[in-house]
C-alpha cells in the first residue's frame, strides 16, 4: 500500500501497482500522481515527522531546564586560593592599624585628666596651649639654634622681668648718674618688659626696671597675692631708705641687680632693681632678666625655696630652649640638690634664670643665654 498527499493535502492511498501512475483522490475529486516507489513515501513521512518531533524535543528541553531553575543550587566543592587568604589578611591588618590609631589619639588620651580636659575644650592632644609659641616660632629658633624663642633675631638691648610689665630705662654709663636712679637722666631709652631696645649702639649701659608698688601684677586682689606682699608694703612705707633697702633685699629673691630700691615720689613708690655695667657688642646683648619674686623661705629662715617658686609664681610657658641632659650635670656639679633639680631646669625654661642657695650658704645665679641657649653660672651672694 502507498500512501502519499495530494495537492489538496489529503491523504491519498494506493495499491503499490499503481506507482507511477494517477489515481482519483477520494476527497477533492481530482487526479493524483502517485510516488514511483515507497521510499519517496518513507522520505516523504519521516520529513512529516521530523517537525512534530523536533517540536517534541523542544518542549522536553524546556521541561528539563525548568526542573534545574527550581531545583535547589548545589555548592560546588571548595577549592584552595591562597592569594585569596592573603588578601583578606591584608584586610585584616589594615583594620587593626586602624583600630589602634583611633585608640592611642582618642581613647587613651581620655584616661589622662588634662589631655582630657584638651579634647573636651577643642585643643587636640599634644598641641600647645594658646599661650606657648607656635610650632613655627620653635622651628624659626630652632634654625637659630637654642635659646630664646621668639619669631624675629635679636638685634639690641633685651629686657625682662618677673613679673612682665615693667617699665625700663636705658641711659649709657658714661651719661648716667653714678648714684640714684636714672629714669629722669637725659638721652635715656624707655621700655616696657618683656621687650627689645632694638639698634642700641655698643657700648655699656645702665638698665633699670621699676614697678610701683601697687602694680595689679604684685597686689591685684582678684589675683594669688604674693606671700605676706601686703605687710611688706605696709613695713616700707614708713621705714627708711636703708630700712627699705634692707626689707627690698629680704623679701624679694636675688638676681645680677647691683642696687635695689625703693623709690618715692610725691605721689608714689616705686620698687627698683638697676643693673650697671650692661654691655652691648656687635648690636646685640645677652640681656637682662630682672625679678620681683618673693623669696620663700625653708623652715629654718636660712634657704629659700625653689619648688613653690617655680609652681607658684613663673608663667607656665616655656620661652628658652637649651640642652637639658648637659644644664642638669651642671646643675648637680654645682651642688643643686637633686630633688630641686627639675625645677631649677623647668624655672630655666620658662625665664631663663634661676637664684639658688647652695648648701654652703652661697647664692648662685644660673641662666640661659638668650641667643644660643648656653648655659652660664656666679655667685651673687656668698655665704654670711
Amino acid at each position: 500500500m502507498i500512501e502519499f498527499k495530494a495537492e489538496c493535502g489529503h491523504t491519498v492511498r494506493a495499491r503499490d501497482e499503481d506507482a507511477g501512475g494517477v489515481v482519483r483522490c477520494s476527497y477533492c475529486g481530482r487526479n493524483a500522481a502517485v510516488p514511483d516507489n515507497a521510499a519517496s513515501n518513507l522520505d516523504f513521512l519521516f520529513a512529516e515527522a521530523q517537525p512534530a518531533a523536533e517540536e517534541e524535543g523542544g518542549r522536553r528541553r524546556r521541561r528539563r531546564r525548568k526542573k534545574l531553575e527550581a531545583a535547589p543550587k548545589q555548592k560546588r566543592p571548595s577549592e584552595f586560593d591562597p592569594f585569596s587568604i592573603i588578601l583578606r589578611l591584608c584586610y585584616g591588618a589594615v583594620l587593626i592599624i586602624i583600630v589602634v590609631v583611633v585608640a592611642r589619639k582618642f581613647v587613651i588620651p581620655l584616661f589622662d585628666p588634662q589631655k582630657r580636659a584638651q579634647i573636651l575644650s577643642g585643643v587636640s592632644p599634644g598641641a600647645p596651649p594658646p599661650a606657648q609659641k607656635t610650632d613655627s616660632a620653635r622651628s624659626a629658633a630652632r634654625s637659630r639654634g637654642d635659646g630664646l624663642v621668639r619669631e624675629t633675631k635679636l638685634t639690641g638691648l633685651y629686657v625682662a622681668s618677673s613679673p612682665s610689665g615693667a617699665s625700663v630705662y636705658c641711659q649709657e654709663e658714661s651719661k648716667a648718674p653714678s648714684t640714684g636712679r636714672i629714669n629722669q637722666a637725659q638721652g635715656g631709652l624707655q621700655a616696657r618688659t618683656p621687650g627689645e631696645i632694638p639698634h642700641v649702639p655698643d657700648g655699656n649701659y645702665v638698665v633699670e626696671v621699676a614697678f610701683p608698688w601697687n602694680d595689679p601684677n604684685l597686689s591685684d586682689p582678684s589675683l594669688p597675692n604674693y606671700r605676706n606682699y601686703m605687710d611688706f608694703r605696709r613695713k616700707i612705707e614708713h621705714a627708711s631708705s636703708d630700712q627699705r633697702k634692707h626689707l627690698a633685699e629680704e623679701y624679694f629673691v636675688p638676681d645680677e641687680a647691683t642696687a635695689v630700691f625703693i623709690d618715692q615720689t610725691e605721689d608714689q613708690i616705686f620698687l627698683v632693681r638697676q643693673y650697671r655695667g650692661v654691655s652691648v657688642r656687635a648690636g646685640q646683648s645677652k640681656g637682662v632678666r630682672a625679678l620681683f619674686l618673693p623669696k620663700l623661705y625653708a623652715a629654718d629662715r636660712k634657704t629659700f625655696l625653689v619648688e613653690p617658686l617655680v609652681t607658684g609664681y613663673l608663667p607656665a610657658v616655656k620661652n628658652y630652649e637649651f640642652d637639658e641632659k648637659h644644664v642638669r650635670g651642671e646643675l648637680a656639679y654645682y651642688g643643686v640638690a637633686e630633688a630641686d633639680q627639675p625645677f631649677v631646669l623647668e624655672g630655666l625654661s620658662r625665664i631663663g634664670v634661676m637664684p639658688y642657695m647652695t648648701a654652703d650658704g652661697r647664692v648662685r645665679f644660673f641662666k640661659i643665654d638668650i641667643r644660643d641657649g648656653a648655659f652660664a653660672t656666679r655667685v651673687i651672694r656668698e655665704s654670711s
